[in-house]
């Protein structure tokens, strides 16, 4: 790999640590991090509420109030802030279309409300007690540089050649774990799941599983409790992006300009997705669809979409196996639970500073089948393992590692080692099903959930020309 190749490959790292994990309908949330339970409730209080201020609560220091463009609950967006992750934005969207820019006040505003949202999630993550310890971020800078063929000590250097700051980069990266767990502990963890409704997607499975569809889209959400009027407008203004599109205006463009979802800083591009995964309202209409084309309006709970289809797989049906390893650590109550949650930080600890996986399986993990053979599990298949377990797995990159992940008294750390696709047989297909079934419900789930925390948070927009109609 070269090292250009690298550089660009770094600033897809970077956003991604930047960028909150959601916001995206319809995209695939893969996750280094487990859920972390705790039982405190974030709140926070509305622009309508009677506890809400007067006025916003600016900052005690008025020297740099001029710096100052948004105030979010008790916090502030500084333009310092909003100018950094303009430039990066600006120069990804540059790459992947060249010429094709939206007006700079109109991305100025997408980037903000991003960057606001993110903001909001920060802090409920901060009052629900959860914490991303320094070996959770040093397995992730390490996880990061491993897939990018280097050492941690390699990737810094490399981005510090880049003009980035490392300190800045781990912070980004902290508040990406913080946020993650956050989203597993308020949507993920609140989902179940009613064998008769998997039954019922399995066999919806069968027909359209092996069709994926490579997709931009447009996002335009509906206000809360929309009134007949809101949604006029609403529909009219989507009716007129639509005909922009038709009459040959650029999509990308159009997509950070005015889409309402975290994709429109992409451009609007969602890349592929499995026509499973997708809402059906959906998946049947684009399925009607060729390459190249531009779909109806699609109207859903929370709002208008519009499609543009770049490519479109039809395979076999396949499945993800992954060669896995795992260090088990059991804990039969709670004062030996404590003891195995602190043996597991130190293990990943180790693991980030580079410590080999199967020595440190074969002296901690307490799984005898596995711990003589550094903690090898094999090619692992859908249903093998319990339910987040295999979600954390999934979301690993070949030579990934998990932070620890709790499930009942027992406590994993998990390895990916390689992945590989294979079709899908009738005693997989209910396993596939409940994977499949669950991201698509997470999805719309967290876009909710966003969209409630966004609503209920104090936000005022200093700078008038920052404002959108609903800010």
């Amino acid at each position: 790999m070269s090292y250009p190749r690298r550089s660009i490959l770094f600033l897809g790292l970077v956003t991604w640590a930047l960028s909150a994990c959601g916001g995206t309908p319809f995209v695939e949330r893969g996750s280094l991090l487990p859920p972390q339970n705790t039982g405190k409730t974030a709140t926070v209080f509305s622009e309508q509420s009677s506890q809400a201020p007067v006025s916003a609560p600016l900052p005690g220091n008025l020297e740099y109030l001029d710096q100052v463009v948004a105030v979010v609950n008790d916090s502030i967006i500084t333009s310092v802030q909003l100018d950094q992750q303009v430039a990066a934005i600006r120069a990804r969207l540059q790459q992947q279309e060249p010429g094709q820019l939206p007006p700079e006040s109109a991305l100025r505003r997408q980037v903000l409300q991003q960057i606001i949202l993110q903001d909001i999630e920060i802090q409920l993550a901060h009052r629900a007690g959860i914490k991303a310890s320094s070996a959770s971020l040093d397995q992730a800078v390490a996880n990061i540089a491993h897939a990018n063929n280097l050492t941690p000590d390699q990737l810094r250097e490399a981005l510090v050649n880049q003009g980035q700051s490392w300190k800045h980069f781990r912070q980004d990266l902290r508040n990406h774990i913080l946020v993650d767990r956050l989203m597993q502990q308020e949507v993920d963890s609140r989902i179940h799941l009613d064998p008769g409704e998997i039954r019922t997607f399995a066999h919806q499975l069968k027909a359209i599983g092996g069709v994926s569809f490579n997709l931009q889209q447009i996002f335009v959400p509906l206000p809360p409790n929309p009134t007949p009027d809101a949604l006029g407008r609403a529909r009219a203004a989507v009716d007129q992006i639509r005909n922009r599109l038709v009459a040959g205006a650029s999509f990308s463009r159009l997509a950070t300009e005015v889409g309402g979802s975290q994709d429109a800083l992409q451009g609007g591009r969602l890349g592929w997705v499995k026509a499973a995964q997708l809402p059906q309202t959906i998946s049947q209409t684009l399925l009607t669809l060729r390459p190249g084309q531009i779909s109806p309006i699609i109207s859903t709970a929370t709002g208008f979409h519009i499609f543009k289809i770049l490519g479109v797989r039809h395979q076999q049906p396949m499945v993800t196996e992954v060669k896995a390893a795992m260090i088990l650590l059991h804990a039969a109550n709670g004062l030996q639970l404590q003891e195995a949650e602190t043996k597991a930080s130190e293990i990943e600890s180790s693991l980030g500073n580079g410590a080999s996986f199967p020595a440190l399986a074969h002296s901690y993990s307490q799984d005898p089948n596995t711990a003589e053979k550094g903690g090898e599990l094999g090619w692992v298949q859908p249903g093998r393992l319990p339910d987040v377990l295999e979600r954390t797995l999934l979301g690993l990159h070949a030579g990934a590692i998990s932070s620890p992940v709790r499930v009942g008294n027992a406590i994993y750390i998990l390895q990916s080692q390689e992945q590989r696709q294979v079709p899908v047989n009738d005693a997989q297909i209910l396993a596939v099903a409940k994977i499949q079934l669950f991201n698509r419900i997470a999805h719309q789930r967290m876009q909710e959930w966003q969209r409630r925390i966004r609503d209920s948070a104090y936000v005022e927009i200093l700078d008038p020309a920052l404002r959108t109609r609903n800010a």
